[in-house]
């Protein structure tokens, strides 16, 4: 037996990562952890970056995987270190982002007394990946970590859990038998004898509409040419935002909830949707009783078979990557003017644009989001990560996204406290672009000791804070749906945010006033370093909104609001 066969378990874990190519981790140190963590000291081929929280750790390493190829990795230890990252792993595996955890463990003989730092940690993690495992002997952990990044990585993306107990991480590789693992991958169909059906379908429809989820992202140079070639509008999901320009005239922005009105009033009147690498959630269907009734065909492209027929049943579906699909389709498509079409949809949108209401020199989260969007235009490569709130939905109305994976956000979770993490992983990721993080106050405030992190790796990440002293969504919610009975909304004893990023070592900016909002926005894009801009604005409603047990078309507009709750005469004050 050569020395090569007595090699330790940290070295054959730290070269398997080597081996995936993985360049960036995410660890946070701790007793049943160390013998891995040991193998990252005094080496330099393999970045790591410690976090305040192992949650942001969490959210780091997604942000890194949801803005590029990659796949996201966190080390962590056993018990809380493990529970911490309960959150990430099933955020990230929620939005079909790759992302493999390395936990730590107690000995195996120790597993199950109620040991110091011991949890159940695969049972925990099981029902919330796509994968999770516990090694059992060193002999398996190449298999196994082969395994890992494999099922992260194929068909409908995600999460897998690893988990290492301290008697193994503590071995020695001997080459003794162990079961050998061996991952199948799920098989596509073969959808040729379906094509020319399908594509005479599409073709012949009088009102088709693109409804494109995050599982298009990577094809988003064939969608384009799909969507142009065939004249059919798009429109997308909140992680899809960007795959299709949306300053193209064809863009129908992102629909849902507090999607574009005349994205929902699209959905329902077309009589063909074309649902590619989308899932029929909640937030953007409605109610599935009342979704698109006047839609004959209904065609599904999915990675993923389980999410066929599983919420709104499909007239056509076909089982494969949307890639494949529309490389295969683009030769069948004809162009088809649909003139009625086209003008109904502009009506609507004149009709219904996204819209607020100014008030004198007080800023709104709208008219932040509004001088940012225009000023990051003239920059190339641009990422925003978002919280979650009203801040986030807003960003999804007031920004043009033009290019995928532009928006790093929570969609099925929503995560509070997620966007600062998420920048980061994104600006490691990324390091020539520009990467801003949109939150708000009560979103922020569940991670603002993140800010350590930023000032000790010097993250030049950008926080535009928009800062209403209120968990906003909710409030309205009670207003609107409970009657105005308004509990635990309010954020009335917020830090002073200057202060709290400049004890940090960390520039700060405050704008407080519409005519300084140019001036200081610029100054903070052009900041290169950490950056943090409070900008104090005034609590407002996220139109338009589709309430609970509501169909797409049955939202709450804009004008019906103020219409209804407000003084007619403040209509007067709403930019043209």
């Amino acid at each position: 037996m050569t020395s090569l066969l007595y090699k330790r378990c940290s070295e054959i874990f730290y070269n398997k990562l080597l081996e995936h190519q993985v360049k960036n981790v995410w660890l946070y140190s701790g007793g049943a952890i160390m013998p891995i963590v040991d193998a990252f000291h005094k080496q330099n081929k393999i970045n790591y970056f410690v976090n305040v929280h192992e949650q942001s750790a969490g959210h780091a390493a997604t942000g890194y995987a949801k803005s590029s190829n990659e796949t996201g990795v966190v080390i962590c230890t056993s018990g809380p270190g493990l529970t911490n990252l309960v959150t990430p792993i099933l955020d990230a595996n929620n939005d079909s982002t790759p992302l493999v955890v390395f936990s730590g463990q107690v000995s195996q003989k120790h597993m199950g007394t109620l040991a110091f730092q011991e949890c159940p940690a695969t049972e925990m993690t099981k029902h919330i990946t796509k994968w999770s495992y516990c090694v059992k002997q060193v002999e398996e952990l190449p298999d196994v970590i082969d395994n890992a990044f494999q099922i992260a990585n194929t068909g409908k993306k995600g999460a897998v859990h690893i988990d290492l107990p301290k008697d193994v991480t503590s071995g020695i590789y001997r080459n003794v038998p162990y079961n050998k693992m061996i991952y199948k991958q799920e098989c596509y169909e073969d959808f040729s004898h379906k094509l020319s059906e399908i594509m005479n379908i599409i073709n012949d429809s009088e009102k088709p509409v693109l409804y494109v989820g995050k599982g298009c992202n990577d094809s988003h140079a064939l969608l384009r040419e799909f969507a142009i070639k065939s004249n059919i509008f798009v429109t997308t999901t909140l992680h899809a935002m960007g795959v299709f320009d949306e300053d193209h005239h064809l863009s129908l922005k992102m629909v849902g909830m507090h999607g574009s009105a005349y994205a929902n009033f699209a959905i329902q009147e077309s009589d063909c949707i074309i649902a590619l690498g989308s899932r029929f959630d909640d937030r953007t269907i409605g109610t599935k009783e009342s979704y698109a009734k006047n839609a004959k065909n209904i065609i599904h492209v999915n990675v993923n078979k389980s999410e066929i027929n599983k919420i709104i049943q499909s007239s056509h579906y076909i089982h494969n990557d949307c890639g494949a699909f529309l490389k295969q389709a683009l030769p069948f498509v004809k162009y088809k003017e649909r003139t009625n079409w086209k003008k109904r949809i502009y009506e609507l949108k004149q009709k219904h644009p996204l819209d607020y209401i100014c008030l004198g020199n007080k800023i709104k989260t709208q008219s932040v989001l509004i001088e940012l969007n225009k000023q990051i235009q003239k920059y190339e490569n641009v990422y925003i990560s978002t919280g979650v709130g009203n801040h986030m939905m807003m960003a999804c109305q007031f920004i043009n996204w033009k290019y995928p994976k532009q928006i790093i956000a929570s969609g099925s979770l929503g995560v509070m406290g997620c966007s600062t993490g998420y920048a980061m992983g994104a600006k490691i990721a990324n390091p020539d672009a520009m990467v801003i993080s949109v939150d708000g106050d009560g979103s922020f405030n569940m991670t603002s000791s993140e800010l350590k992190t930023l000032k000790e790796y010097n993250i030049p990440i950008k926080i535009a804070l928009m800062n209403d002293n209120s968990l906003q969504m909710v409030k309205i919610w009670e207003e609107l749906f409970f009657n105005g009975r308004v509990t635990a909304t309010n954020n009335t004893e917020n830090p002073d945010y200057v202060k709290l990023a400049e004890a940090h070592g960390i520039k700060a900016l405050r704008c407080d006033n519409y005519k300084d909002l140019p001036i200081i926005m610029n100054e903070f894009l052009n900041t290169n370093e950490p950056v943090l801009c409070e900008f104090v604005v005034e609590k407002d409603i996220c139109l338009p909104l589709v309430g609970p047990g509501k169909a797409l078309d049955e939202m709450i507009l804009f004008h019906d609001y103020y219409n209804e709750y407000n003084d007619k005469q403040i209509l007067n004050e709403i930019p043209s």
